[in-house]
């Protein structure tokens, strides 16, 4: 009798062939991963009254709180405040949601992996696809809102296309290396909500970089701030877009490197830290 196919893993020995073919491997098992994807989105609100309409209804009031809150406080024409928060809401909340739980992708599918013979990186390609789900669900928020209010769709903001794809590419690359040193330092992830937490007032989210003053240029250095404007810039007509572009390019291209390299480094040794 054949025996079933197993994986072998070596604790003392990373191999970056077997990463590459690791990451082929998990991007042929794309409909299980899928599959995977929708069927925990799809559990995650059963018997929901709304189901992941809540996701909306959510962003919604988050949204439209925060947007009334400061366009009094700011002394903002709300039709033109509560756009731009909204965009930065539902963007600043697909980044952050990638991050932490991109830190716990291999701890929380490691009785998967432990069980079957999978590749490990199809389960950051799972969590992709489940942020997608998530996301699209806050883009009928957006649209509803720009619609609302009246917010153009010019050439210009075909961009907004690109800017997401650079986000989802960010997230996709972050993840390997975030789950990868979390699954050695558990408390990495608490520490990457905390600056999470932290960093969503002190970038331009519900407020403008010119309300900083002469110190408005401080924003420049906030990386989160250019790949939100790689979004809102686009469709809000904003300024110096090339500049929030390369920026976030930059940031994809070391996203990518640094997942590489510590997923290539460490993921042999995934089963026996999870």
């Amino acid at each position: 009798m054949a025996s079933p196919d197993y994986y072998h893993y070596e604790a003392g020995n990373s191999n970056w062939g077997r990463t590459v073919a690791d990451i082929k491997s998990g991007l042929g098992r794309w409909r299980l991963w899928s599959s995977m994807a929708f069927r925990y989105f799809l559990n995650q609100y059963r018997g929901a009254l709304i189901g992941p309409f809540w996701i909306s209804l959510t962003t919604a009031l988050t949204a439209t709180g925060l947007g009334l809150l400061y366009s009094q406080l700011f002394s903002i024409d709300v039709k033109n405040h509560l756009p731009y928060v909204t965009i930065a809401l539902v963007v600043w909340t697909y980044m952050s949601s990638f991050a932490t739980s991109g830190t716990a992708v291999f701890n929380s599918n490691s009785h998967i992996f432990k069980e079957y013979p999978l590749p490990l990186s199809m389960f950051p390609m799972r969590l992709t696809v489940l942020q997608l789900l998530q996301v699209c669900f806050r883009f009928i928020v957006l649209f509803g809102v720009m619609m609302i209010f009246g917010v153009p769709f010019t050439p210009l903001s075909a961009l907004a296309i690109i800017g997401f794809a650079l986000l989802t590419w960010i997230g996709f690359w972050s993840s390997l290396a975030l789950g990868v040193i979390n699954a050695r330092f558990r408390d990495f992830g608490q520490m990457v909500g905390a600056m999470f937490g932290f960093a969503f007032f002190v970038t331009p989210i519900f407020w403008t970089a010119d309300r900083l003053g002469p110190y408005s240029w401080v924003v420049d250095f906030n990386p989160l701030y250019h790949m939100i404007q790689t979004v809102r810039g686009p469709l809000l007509g904003g300024d110096d877009i090339a500049l929030h572009f390369i920026v976030t390019g930059a940031i994809a291209i070391l996203s990518m490197v640094a997942g590489l390299l510590v997923y290539g480094r460490f993921s042999h040794r995934l089963p026996y830290w999870c």
